[in-house]
């Protein structure tokens, strides 16, 4: 994988996503991203948000250096979604410990607020 094309393909078919689906996630045209994926373009503008939705580093997926996988965020670090439905699939994506503490905030957050 020795282009930005190749390992955008690879990654995006790794995790079963369909083009369309990668451009939903991260708010990226899909045009942007088959144009990138068949060497049309080398660059976006977008690049961080391609590799936050592939859950790789920005820096191995532009130029292949370091390594694949997105250094893990600090714990203050926060989400950002439009929708509910956006920031369940970005939750899903963390895995069922981190769902459990979103849960487990909330509910103890509710019951402060009563």
């Amino acid at each position: 994988m020795d282009t930005l094309g190749s390992r955008l393909r690879a990654e995006r078919k790794r995790r079963n996503l369909t083009l369309d689906a990668l451009a939903k996630r991260a708010r990226v045209g899909v045009s942007t991203i088959a144009d990138l994926e068949n060497g049309r373009r080398r660059s976006t503008t977008k690049m961080l948000s391609l590799a936050r939705a592939l859950g790789v580093s920005p820096l191995w997926l532009e130029t292949g250096k370091g390594g694949r996988d997105a250094v893990p965020a600090p714990e203050n670090v926060y989400v950002s979604a439009e929708t509910i439905e956006e920031l369940a699939l970005q939750m899903l994506d963390k895995g069922s410990e981190e769902i459990a503490k979103l849960l487990k905030l909330i509910i103890d957050s509710k019951s402060r607020t009563r």
